[in-house]
């Protein structure tokens, strides 16, 4: 890894206080399969700060448009240590952030690769909702038109791209190495196709620093990830905007869009994860003036419970609500 003086001094740009760091997808700035909150840093930048970076696809980028189902388990052999498959840009250490405040990451641009590919992971190891109805697994690649931002399904289906990070997260608060399978209160691979160019993430901080990385990028996904991927592809630019909120106490992530308030919420089960999410959702609108029982009566009527992805092991579940309109 790059140590974290000489990555922040990379020949960032900026005219005033707030600078645009460079951070590109390579050997010494990505690592593949593992999220440990003791990886030292590779890029270190200020709140208000903007950095452009590049992600890998999965297994250290080499899934090629030639790549068929048998070779993927000479890709894996390639990363012994690896927990999963996603290649992660980063961690970046935000200073000022400290444990208790929200990191939050506007999303300004994101452009994907040319190739992308979706796989139906084979038996034992996929986790589809149709598992048992495709245990052979497949794998179907997709040449992505970046002019048009569409693909095409067969030669005769047009897909619209709808470009996101399927991982955007930072240290948890447990030691150790642990799966980037699994999402959590930290963020990692949420799977949450609402993260498109204009969405701002507000991530619970645990560490020092925050610790953020991001990978896993996606061409379009629909909710649920019902076959495990979705377009899976690498994003050749990506730029996100970092501040710090502080004294924020987020339980877990949440989204802003221009119109909507997104909560999120994780757990074993779906219900688990619904509890979270609305219950996330109530706490917000009572931060923004509802009372609780006014905000659970509005979850009911105005709120869309979705399910964000199913395949990860632990599941997800995001809440959708329009932003309030007061009468004046």
């Amino acid at each position: 890894m790059i140590p974290a003086s000489a990555a922040a001094a990379a020949n960032p740009t900026g005219t005033g206080q707030h600078l645009v760091h460079h951070l590109p997808a390579g050997p010494d700035t990505v690592r593949v399969g593992v999220i440990d909150a003791a990886t030292p840093p590779v890029l270190t930048v200020r709140s208000g700060d903007e950095v452009t970076l590049s992600t890998w696809g999965h297994w250290g980028n080499q899934v090629t448009p030639e790549t068929a189902m048998g070779d993927f388990p000479r890709l894996r052999e390639q990363f012994p240590e690896a927990l999963g498959p996603h290649s992660l840009t980063g961690p970046i250490h935000v200073r000022g952030a400290r444990p208790g405040d929200a990191l939050v990451v506007d999303v300004l641009e994101l452009l994907p690769a040319a190739h992308g590919f979706n796989l139906v992971v084979a038996h034992p190891r996929g986790r589809g909702v149709l598992r048992d109805r495709f245990p052979d697994g497949m794998i179907r690649h997709f040449a992505l038109d970046r002019a048009s931002m569409t693909t095409t399904l067969g030669g005769n289906v047009t897909v619209p791209l709808k470009p996101f990070l399927g991982i955007m997260g930072v240290a948890p608060a447990e030691d150790g190495p642990r799966s980037t399978v699994e999402p959590g209160a930290f963020g990692g691979n949420m799977d949450l196709s609402e993260l498109v160019v204009g969405a701002r993430l507000r991530l619970p901080v645990f560490r020092d620093g925050a610790g953020f990385y991001c990978g896993d990028g996606h061409a379009v996904q629909g909710d649920g990830e019902v076959n495990q991927t979705a377009i899976e592809t690498a994003m050749d630019h990506v730029r996100l905007r970092f501040s710090v909120e502080p004294g924020a106490r987020l339980r877990t992530p949440r989204v802003e869009t221009a119109h909507h308030f997104i909560s999120t919420g994780f757990g074993e089960t779906l219900e688990e994860a619904a509890h979270d999410a609305v219950n996330d959702l109530v706490n917000w609108l009572v931060d923004e003036g509802l009372a609780a029982e006014e905000a659970y009566s509005l979850c009911s009527i105005a709120a869309d419970v979705r399910v964000t992805q199913m395949v990860n092991n632990v599941v997800g579940v995001h809440t959708v609500v329009e932003k309030l309109t007061r009468r004046s």
